[in-house]
């Protein structure tokens, strides 16, 4: 029971992994070449994005019923 519980939680946050990636990757490539860079809000808004849908992802998860 825990596992799935676990593995729940997880798999919810894999958007906001992905986003935190991504932030983290633009930041460098902007550190390295400003001029090829998007903006940062463009960063912020992919990292944003990854967090809204992690959390409504562990909404939904949670709020099934067995």
């Amino acid at each position: 029971m825990k596992l799935k519980v676990v593995a729940k939680v997880f798999g919810s946050l894999i958007p906001v992994i992905i986003g935190s990636y991504l932030l983290v990757k633009d930041y460098i490539a902007r550190a390295n070449h400003p001029e090829w860079s998007v903006s940062p809000i463009v960063m912020w808004v992919k990292f944003g994005v990854g967090l809204i849908v992690s959390i409504i992802l562990l909404f939904v998860v949670f709020r099934q019923k067995n």
